[in-house]
């Protein structure tokens, strides 16, 4: 039953949560999880459920704010009268964590952790009777006319905050948090070397390629296809049309693969090493190769491991952190995931439910405070050693010559005054990258400009102005990077 919100501050308790929400009047409703309607009254996607099952989480509750608004002036706020409220909610249990996913009134989303720790002590998890999280008390404006599309959930005009919590057993074995993310990746992202055919490239998993495809691919250069953070191959090219494909495979004699790879938990140097493992002792191949995002540093990678690897002609790089992306400093990895949970519920046709658990591992890590185990992420610090002192440094003398080098990347402006451009920009700068061009994920200048590193700064770059729309998950969807793929690979 809904109760009334106390706007100077004073603590409403409702079933066992405590609400202090000093500068906001309104409703407030605690509604448990699997109550009847709850699905349907807040929109929830079954793709969102789906990725929550996925990856381990479980719904305990959600607070529904409703008729509410921001009170100007109120004398003698106890609560302080800050931007901020705060929920206490009951904890989740000895042997569980916990978050909270806050849903503003705009369908906008972000992740919060409780102000008290839930890192797993030596002595093992420590049951907490109650978790208090502060959350915006701002009040985000919705959008008129018709309905526009929502990945994850539809509750416009509301406040939802969601508790989930995750085990910290598994298999009746203390989870390490350090190893979460090799664990889950190990069984969600395992290694594969796949094919990559008009017919099963957006599959979930291509099959495995046998003595034939090798002996095939080692007629001719081949083409390989390599994916970025949270992704797969079948999820990062998914938008490169059918059509695009079939003429790249005409141009390679349909030597055409894809490497599958654990993003997270493996740094990109790691990841090429286990590709060269894979190939057949006796296959000498030459490759040219189309990255996306953080494949673009495996690209790299492979073009230097030498010692029976794959021979890289030539590497077309897009959306990739050469440079790295702040959102891979720890310090950052909160905005990083909430800018990844907002693609997911405001741009049509991504893989929800594949890439959103993905991004819960990483949250994972975050709620346990377990900063190691996610060398894949860090990699791709710009103030990390990866780069400073792996990749980004000049090339030794008995490396080989890089490949020739091309590069696609955007300057992506989310709509004036969309849910979007809110969450992520304050005016004309970006929250994270400043007045940096930015496709949302990666600096736009970071993708083709290095200072002393053979290769770079990459020449004549396809840079796609913010007019053309293009953030990080949809460069394929392009036609110019279709037609761009073409001219240079041919």
């Amino acid at each position: 039953m809904a109760q009334a919100l106390n706007p100077d501050g004073t603590p409403v308790t409702i079933d066992g949560v405590v609400l202090s929400t000093p500068g906001l009047s309104g409703q407030a409703e605690v509604l448990p999880a699997g109550a009847p309607g709850l699905r349907m009254r807040e929109g929830t996607a079954d793709a969102f459920t789906g990725a929550l099952a996925s990856a381990g989480f479980m719904e305990q509750l959600t607070v529904e704010i409703s008729e509410h608004t921001e009170v100007a002036q109120v004398g003698g706020l106890r609560g302080g009268g800050g931007p901020e409220i705060s929920v206490t909610v009951p904890g989740p249990g000895r042997y569980f964590a916990q978050v909270l996913l806050y849903t503003a009134e705009d369908g906008s989303q972000s992740w919060h952790l409780p102000i008290e720790s839930q890192a797993v002590a030596a002595v093992g998890p420590q049951d907490q009777a109650s978790l208090t999280y502060v959350v915006p008390r701002a009040v985000q404006p919705t959008e008129s006319g018709a309905p526009a599309y929502r990945g994850l959930i539809w509750a416009l005009g509301r406040k939802l905050l969601k508790v989930l919590a995750f085990p910290l057993l598994e298999r009746g074995t203390a989870v390490v948090a350090d190893r979460l993310a090799t664990r889950w990746e190990a069984e969600h992202r395992p290694y594969l070397l796949r094919t990559f055919t008009p017919d099963d490239y957006s599959h979930t998993e291509g099959r495995g390629l046998d003595a034939q495809d090798w002996a095939r691919f080692a007629e001719g250069p081949a083409l390989l296809f390599l994916h970025g953070t949270f992704s797969r191959s079948d999820l990062a090219f998914r938008e490169l049309p059918a059509q695009r494909l079939h003429e790249l495979h005409e141009l390679y004699g349909g030597r055409v693969f894809a490497f599958d790879h654990p993003t997270l938990s493996a740094d990109p140097a790691a990841n090429a090493r286990e590709l060269v493992t894979r190939l057949p002792g006796s296959t000498r191949l030459t490759v040219d190769v189309i990255a996306h995002s953080r494949g673009g540093l495996v690209g790299r990678e492979l073009a230097q491991v030498g010692g029976g690897a794959p021979t890289v002609r030539r590497l077309v790089m897009v959306g990739t952190p050469n440079a790295g992306t702040v959102l891979a400093d720890s310090k950052h990895w909160g905005a990083l995931i909430d800018r990844m949970t907002n693609l997911l519920q405001f741009v049509p046709d991504n893989p929800v439910t594949d890439t959103l658990d993905a991004v819960l591992t990483v949250l994972k890590h975050l709620a346990l405070g377990a900063v190691r185990g996610l060398d894949g992420l860090s990699a791709m610090d710009p103030a990390g050693t990866y780069l400073r002192e792996r990749l980004n440094r000049p090339l030794a003398t008995d490396q080989q010559a890089p490949p020739v080098l091309r590069a696609i990347a955007s300057d992506y402006d989310p709509p004036a005054e969309s849910p979007l451009a809110r969450v992520s920009r304050n005016g004309l700068t970006d929250l994270v990258f400043g007045r940096d061009g930015n496709d949302l994920v990666v600096p736009t200048q970071g993708v083709y400009r290095l200072d002393g590193v053979p290769g770079f700064p990459v020449p004549e770059p396809l840079l796609l102005e913010p007019h053309a729309g293009v953030e990080h998950t949809r460069y394929f969807a392009d036609p110019l990077v279709g037609e761009k793929l073409l001219t240079w690979l041919r």
